[in-house]
């Protein structure tokens, strides 16, 4: 993964050695079926800019899915791990040398775990000032249409 990593961007051997780092610390998640298609991703959006649109469409598929590929029980638990492994490695992604990104949110509606009512999850790192008009604020929203109703997902 890390030599598919390096044909996008070139990267120094400290950048190599950090993601060495990020890679380890992410491998309870190396069996998952998201994990190298998710870790692609992600390091193309923190790597580069006006990446929104990429990162949003991803987290909707995903969402979708996990929708179709499990049976309704295990959806929850896929939901969750999938959004825990989200937030683990953006928080690692955006600390190594490689991003460029001073900051990043994520908020997620929806329907989680079949529950009657939908709620928001959001996942926030870094600085990012929404108030100021100077600052260079890339945005993207995306729908994921599931079984349980729709996930609206912006960043």
């Amino acid at each position: 993964t890390l030599q598919n990593l390096n044909r996008y961007k070139q990267l120094s051997y400290f950048q190599i050695h950090s993601l060495k780092g990020v890679f380890k610390q992410l491998r309870s998640f190396v069996r998952n079926s998201f994990f190298k298609e998710a870790i692609n991703i992600l390091f193309v959006s923190i790597s580069k800019r006006k990446s929104a649109k990429v990162l949003a469409d991803f987290l909707a598929d995903q969402f979708r899915l996990n929708q179709l590929r499990t049976d309704q029980t295990a959806i929850s638990r896929k939901d969750n791990r999938f959004l825990g492994f989200l937030k683990q490695t953006i928080i690692l992604l955006l600390k190594s040398e490689v991003s460029c990104l001073a900051g990043i949110k994520i908020v997620i509606k929806g329907r989680f775990n079949k529950a009657p009512r939908a709620r928001s999850s959001s996942i926030h790192f870094g600085k990012f000032s929404l108030q100021s008009f100077n600052s260079k604020i890339d945005y993207h929203q995306s729908t994921a249409y599931t079984a349980n109703g729709t996930f609206g997902i912006k960043v």
